[in-house]
């Protein structure tokens, strides 16, 4: 009797074992990160771990294989994001369930387990199934797969009129434009109702995009190998038969529990409730059915279910947010599901860290790294959410403003709509804006685009483009330039509300914006001039490098010279055909030394790589005798202290990777006699207790003096077998060394100098941490005698310090800490006797204010005011003038000669404003007679400058720059 799975751990057991059964090996799921797949960011589809079988250029000990593969799909052809959370079935992570043959069992196995699985053990409605044959090809010279449309007929007991031929769009798969193809043949269900079904037959409906009747299973039959002859692709039958086939795990297991939704099972209910219980809704029993008010809800909860799967399913598999390649995809995930979380579950805290508990306890059993890694997957979504919300409050403000009035404006409307914000911050400090109706349309474009002239020509062009629906170029930019709003979010969330994003006039503004960068970095890089070589001798293809073994050789030639430049800034180069000498590369920097070149002595200022891959030895003139014999010697202390950072590094990293996660990669290093510096993907700054854990690790390593493993021309397969890290992205050959400072602790492809056990390594302390980029962060450390230096000067510096003090009865901490806080008190002190001696004279400006009409003009300098004081002045100054009747304009300022800057602070009423003075225009206006600039809102706005000469005349200039708008 059939036995359907009621739960997707059962649907996931019982495909494997029915495979097993069938003499299948039942594999675990590959790394959703590739490992040895370079054009790819993520796994996204099944068959990926084994591309290399199906090419011809690897094995496996089986012919039979099975498993559950972790699967992403957010960039290139298989690019689902934008649709996620929109339906019920699109998702960016999913499982794929699997049966591989390599050269053994073909069509007619594949589809006779195919049916006996559905039909026979799991009970599906052989009348609700559908499958689909390759129709065949003119291009491809292919006729109807008429084999397999037999197989279904002989092997199953499905109705023929189910057998539906379709075309090389949807039945013929292929790797790319050559290599492994051949015809597959899909399996379709109809989940319609018996009434819908007699209506319209589900022939009509395959492969028509309709949710109900969908695909769930695809069979691929690689039988053919494509070539290209000009446009021409042409197939040859091979060798070798495979079988290659997927089922949508997150389907099916929908079909089994009979929901029309996938987020309907309990893949995502766990998950779900767990959302509902966070945003404090109401707990849904079918996330699929959803009112017409609720459906913005289901849809966020949809899309943060589907993309705090991704994420935490990517981070257990060693990938991280970040501002590049499958980083930047993460980020861009996360931050979808935040935007969601943030406008319609009303989030304003990171809260994605929460959901994990649900998702590892649905999905841990199958994926055990999900629950290995949950506490760092918690604080690396949390960093990022922490980030993105301080910058996502002021971008959605700003883009829901503009969006009001470019859909305002395309609907029809005037100027009779238009908007501010009002600011609510939450019991830890992130910031919530809510828009509230306020004045006149122009008003607000004006702010929104902070134009100082030509303000009608820009509103045309504004109302002009919004009456299209068009959301301005120039406010996308502004989003992105000045709020950190990524562009991609602004034209996804415009699309939401059926706007188009100006995209032209936003990078032709990326443009300028980038030629701006590059004129003010004043730079330019000359190539290198390959023909001032003056060759010795025929130059081999490479040099003999010793320098591993000795640092001496004698008997070497002089294979090439050459001078760059003149005079003081020439560079003297020459290439040996055997040296000693390292070559800068891998971060470590090159040797010094000297050469005896015929008993003429030079020394060697530096060792770099050539554009041709030779080793250069740069040195302090070239010999006069260019044919003898050179002595090459190394400079042994330098190198043995380059030695000592280059193993501490590689101890380092391990000491992180312990302390930090597995999630922790080297992303670029500096190894100098003095110093090292190492860059590590984490998301947040260490802890003083990581620090010190990192620290006492690799000392610890250093005492138990661990022997160098040293393995040379090692195959890249074999060295990767040996658990040897290697860093993404780079290339690496065939064959590679291998430096191993115990099996467990160390194993790292290296081309760099190592000392022969870390007993060598001496004292290692860390001198500082810090960000280098999001999601990367920098250790800088010391090693051998510069740590024992480093360490020397900070006692020193301590004992300067206690020095300085007559008695510690507390200590030196506690000392210190009383002193800053007594600062803290005193500046606080001052600060407040500064506001009160200017909020005392406020009476005195306002009173002795100029009249511009029917507008007072009050200005006034207030000796040693900070911004913050200014601003408070002018703020306060508004609010008096209003409660007085309205009509005026404020500017204050001050001026800081020991610091050579001024700062200028306007307010001006609304009903001034209405008459078309702004107080961001104003204050911009005056900030040039101070060297400088400023703007704000036309409430309140603030400047500042470098010449604070000019703060008197700044002043005075105010109240005819108000005559000049008024009029």
């Amino acid at each position: 009797m059939p036995s359907r799975p009621k739960t997707a751990q059962e649907t996931r057991d019982a495909f494997l074992a029915f495979f097993r059964e069938k003499g299948h090996e039942i594999v675990p799921s590959a790394p959703i990160v590739p490992q040895d797949d370079p054009t790819l960011l993520f796994i996204n589809a099944g068959m990926n771990p084994f591309k290399d079988v199906f090419l011809g250029t690897g094995t496996r000990p089986y012919v039979r294989v099975a498993d559950t593969q972790k699967c992403l799909r957010v960039s290139g052809k298989h690019n689902d994001l934008d649709e996620v959370g929109l339906d019920t079935y699109h998702h960016t992570f999913f499982e794929m369930l699997g049966n591989w043959s390599f050269g053994d069992y073909f069509k007619r196995e594949a589809i006779a387990w195919a049916w006996e699985l559905l039909v026979d053990r799991w009970g599906l409605d052989a009348d609700r199934l559908y499958v689909t044959v390759h129709e065949g090809d003119e291009a491809l010279g292919l006729g109807p797969d008429s084999e397999a449309a037999d197989l279904w007929s002989e092997e199953t007991s499905i109705d023929p009129a189910h057998i539906l031929y379709q075309s090389s769009k949807d039945n013929f798969w292929m790797m790319g434009e050559t290599g492994p193809c051949g015809p597959c043949s899909e399996i379709h269900v109809d989940l319609r109702d018996d009434h819908e079904r007699a209506i319209t037959p589900g022939q009509q409906l395959v492969n028509k995009d309709d949710p109900r009747v969908m695909e769930i299973w695809n069979l691929v039959f690689i039988q053919f190998d494509a070539t290209k002859d000009g446009e021409q692709t042409v197939l040859a039958p091979l060798a070798d038969k495979h079988i290659d086939t997927g089922m949508g795990f997150e389907r099916i297991c929908a079909v089994l529990q009979g929901k029309a939704s996938n987020y309907d099972t309990d893949l995502f209910t766990p998950i779900l409730a767990a959302i509902a219980e966070t945003a404090g809704l109401k707990a849904y029993d079918d996330y699929d059915e959803a009112d017409a008010d609720d459906k913005r809800i289901r849809v966020a909860m949809r899309v943060v279910a589907d993309h705090v799967r991704t994420l935490a399913v990517a981070i257990a598999d060693g990938a991280l947010p970040g501002n590049t390649g499958r980083g930047y995809v993460l980020r861009r995930i996360l931050r979808r599901a935040v935007r969601y979380g943030y406008q319609a579950l009303g989030l304003r805290e990171p809260f994605m860290a929460s959901l994990l508990p649900a998702l590892v306890g649905e999905m841990g059993e199958a994926f055990p790294e999900l629950a290995e890694t949950q506490e760092t997957a918690a604080r690396i979504i949390t960093a990022e959410e922490e980030a993105f919300l301080r910058t996502l409050a002021s971008g959605i403000e700003m883009f829901d403003r503009t969006a009001d009035v470019v859909e305002s404006y395309r609907d029809g409307g005037s100027d009779e709509k238009a908007y501010t914000s009002k600011v609510h911050v939450s019991p830890r400090g992130h910031v919530g804006m809510e828009v509230v109706p306020t004045g006149p349309i122009k008003a607000v474009v004006a702010e929104l685009l902070k134009i100082s002239d030509s303000l009608d020509g820009a509103i045309d062009q504004f109302v002009t483009a919004a009456e299209k629906g068009v959301f301005s170029g120039d406010i996308a930019f502004l989003l992105h330039d000045t709020y950190g709003f990524p562009s991609d979010l602004t034209a996804v969330m415009a699309r939401e509300r059926g706007l188009i994003v100006d995209e032209a006039r936003f990078e032709e503004l990326m443009g300028e914006q980038r030629d701006r960068a590059r004129a003010a970095a004043g730079f330019s890089m000359a190539g290198e001039d390959v023909d001032l070589w003056d060759a010795t001798v025929d130059t081999p293809a490479e040099v003999t490098f010793v320098g591993y073994d000795r640092l001496e050789v004698t008997g070497a030639r002089i294979l090439k010279t050459r001078t760059v430049g003149e005079g003081e800034e020439a560079r003297h180069e020459l290439v040996l055909d055997t040296t000693p000498f390292y070559a800068e590369s891998g971060g470590q920097v090159g040797d010094t030394g000297r050469l005896d070149v015929g008993g003429e002595v030079l020394r060697v200022l530096d060792t770099v790589k050539g554009a041709d891959g030779l080793i250069v030895h740069v040195v302090d003139r070239l010999p006069n005798d260019r044919d003898a014999e050179v002595t090459a010697t190394v400079g042994a202390d330098r190198r043995q202290r380059i030695m000592r950072h280059h193993t501490a590094t590689h101890l380092l990293h391990a000491a992180l990777r312990e302390t930090l996660g597995t999630h922790v990669q080297q992303k670029g290093s500096l190894v100098a006699p003095d110093r090292l510096r190492f860059d590590f993907s984490h998301f947040e700054k260490l802890t003083d207790e990581e620090r010190r854990t990192v620290e006492d690790r690799v000392n610890a390593l250093v005492l138990q003096n661990i022997p160098k493993d040293e393995a040379r021309d090692v195959p890249i397969d074999e060295a990767k077998a040996r658990g040897a890290m290697a860093l993404f992205g780079e290339k690496y050959g065939e064959r590679v060394r291998v430096i191993t400072f115990g099996p467990d602790i160390s194993v790292e492809l290296c081309g760099g100098t190592h000392v022969e056990s870390t007993g060598e390594v001496g004292l290692f302390s860390i001198t500082s941490e810090g960000s280098v980029a999001s999601g990367v962060r920098r250790v800088e450390a010391v090693a051998g005698e510069a740590a024992l230096a480093w360490m020397r000067g900070e006692l020193d510096e301590l004992g300067a310090t206690r020095g300085l003090f007559k008695q510690l009865p507390d200590g030196l901490p506690l000392t210190v800490e009383g002193l800053q806080n007594d600062v803290k008190s005193l500046e606080a002190t001052i600060a407040g006797l500064r506001k009160a001696q200017a909020a005392a004279g406020l009476d005195q400006i306002l009173a002795e204010a100029e009249a511009v009409g029917d507008v007072r003009v009050a200005t006034g300098e207030i000796p040693g005011a900070d911004m913050d004081t200014l601003r408070d002045l002018a703020e306060t100054a508004r609010n008096r003038m209003t409660a007085t009747g309205g009509g005026g304009v404020a500017v204050f300022g001050s001026a800081d000669a020991e610091e050579g800057k001024a700062y200028l602070a306007a307010s001006v009423t609304d009903d001034v404003i209405a008459q078309g003075v702004q107080a961001g225009k104003l204050v911009g206006a005056l900030a040039k007679t101070v060297g400088g600039g400023g703007g704000g809102r036309p409430t309140l706005a603030t400047a500042g400058g470098k010449n604070p000469d000019g703060l008197a005349d700044a002043l005075g200039a105010a109240a005819d720059e108000v005559r000049a708008m008024l009029e």
